[in-house]
């Protein structure tokens, strides 16, 4: 059974509706086609830049602005960039546009305020949104468990941009376990239903991600517990574990194994991802890349907590990686690395320690309003209310997970991703309580569809 918006009509432009219809295409876009997808345009101006410039005219032009910064989560945002361009105006001159580059891993947070704008100035534009993701989920688990495969398989046929030598297809598996995690939530808190086939191939997808990434198994796993401690009746999480459960035993008692890259997708590799995250392992490459986060990690706290970098950091623009003397060619998409691989170590080293209090305080107090939104949701009984804070608070939190262990938040393909939930969460917590306050004894509220 879906869940969706029923709301009347406000004030609204159809630049606005036709830049939500963009916004759409977007990020279907990265989400199947990955950073081949962001190579879409000219420098400076790829279509993730094209995105948060024609998005912040919109906003211009249907007003709003004071909405985006009335919770606490909006307002300490606005400090976060200020200080973030505070960090990073000085090394223009220096670095040019790899200064520009490093700092959208916060800057792409204006689209926060444009998509708070949008939905605020007109609530329909919500259900809109629901609606189009129940769509994109059938389409993503029909799609992706044989793009990403045959991905793996044939990277090195896939065409290339011409200036930049990266494949038209070019996919991290944390990047798609988060989607497949965006889909599973979705199906187990009520919004749409999939059919058996369908559920295999979740199920199927998700494995593929949980034996290529530990990073991708943890988005995975760990946002579809929280959702399920939170609302705990499914109608489909039976059907999704029989399916799971007839995988594994088939596959153990056929000992299957399925060439992934340069890992096998099998029962054995998945506890071996399982053993790693909890502790040490056989396998030397697990453990060394494990090792090779933590020394950059330790390194990166000396020189900002304990050292001479602790009110200012690095900056944006510096190469971390050659500064830091940790430079590696990146494995999955063969190039070299700018940043740790953590979102939040990354804007420590660069933003320095007030920089990294203003992020924790923004994380903390988003997650804060998402829960209170969703007690005062299921105190109220506007149980498809609840659900959908639960939906956007796990799907968040799932692009949180994998990019504190991967390179994630200072790229486009999630990093647009994980700001507009940003801007969803709050914009639907602001339409719930402004319902609210104006409920009368036949409310219009989220309705179910049946769907």
């Amino acid at each position: 059974m879906s869940a969706v918006l029923a709301s009347p009509r406000r004030s609204g432009t159809r630049a606005a509706d036709h830049y939500l219809t963009f916004l759409m295409v977007v990020l279907l876009g990265y989400s199947l086609a990955g950073r081949g997808f962001a190579y879409i345009g000219a420098p400076p101006l790829f279509i993730g830049e094209v995105l948060l410039l024609t998005g912040l005219l919109v906003m211009l032009r249907i007003g709003g602005v004071f909405a985006t910064v009335s919770s606490l989560p909006g307002t300490l945002l606005a400090i976060l960039i200020v200080w973030v361009l505070a960090r990073t105006l000085p090394y223009f001159g220096t670095y040019s546009f790899d200064a520009l580059r490093d700092s959208v891993i916060v800057m792409y947070g204006l689209l926060a305020f444009v998509v708070i704008a949008l939905l605020y100035d007109e609530p329909e534009r919500l259900r809109r949104l629901v609606l189009a993701y129940g769509g994109f989920a059938v389409f993503f688990v029909t799609v992706m468990p044989v793009v990403y495969p045959l991905f793996q398989l044939l990277n090195a046929q896939i065409p290339t941009w011409p200036r930049y030598g990266v494949p038209f297809i070019s996919l991290r598996p944390g990047e798609v376990g988060v989607h497949f995690a965006g889909v599973a939530l979705f199906v187990l808190l009520g919004f749409r239903r999939l059919n058996p086939l369908h559920l295999a191939m979740l199920v199927f997808g998700m494995a593929l991600v949980a034996a290529h990434s530990r990073g991708g198994m943890l988005a995975i796993v760990v946002p579809l517990a929280i959702a399920l401690a939170l609302v705990p009746r499914s109608r489909q999480l039976a059907p999704l574990l029989g399916i799971a459960g007839v995988t594994v035993i088939v596959a153990l008692v056929l000992n299957l194994e399925i060439e992934v890259s340069s890992r096998k997708l099998s029962v054995d590799q998945l506890v071996t991802n399982v053993t790693s995250i909890l502790g040490t392992t056989d396998t030397a490459t697990l453990d060394g890349t494990k090792q090779w986060r933590i020394m950059w990690w330790d390194k990166i706290i000396g020189y900002t907590v304990q050292g001479d970098h602790f009110w200012d950091g690095k900056g944006f623009g510096i190469n971390l990686a050659d500064d830091d003397g940790f430079q590696v060619v990146d494995a999955e998409d063969g190039q070299v690395l700018r940043s740790p691989h953590n979102a939040h170590m990354t804007i420590l080293a660069r933003a320095g320690v007030p920089g990294f209090a203003l992020w924790a305080a923004l994380l903390g107090s988003w997650s804060v309003f998402m829960m209170r939104a969703f007690l005062l949701a299921r105190r109220n009984g506007d149980r498809a209310w609840a659900r959908l804070f639960v939906f956007v608070f796990c799907y968040w939190l799932s692009i949180v997970i994998n990019a504190s262990f991967d390179v994630t938040l200072e790229g486009p393909m999630l990093g647009i991703w994980f700001w507009v939930l940003f801007g969803v969460g709050i914009a639907a917590g602001l339409i719930y309580r402004n319902e609210l306050e104006n409920r009368s004894p036949l409310p219009h509220r989220l309705r179910e569809d049946g769907r």
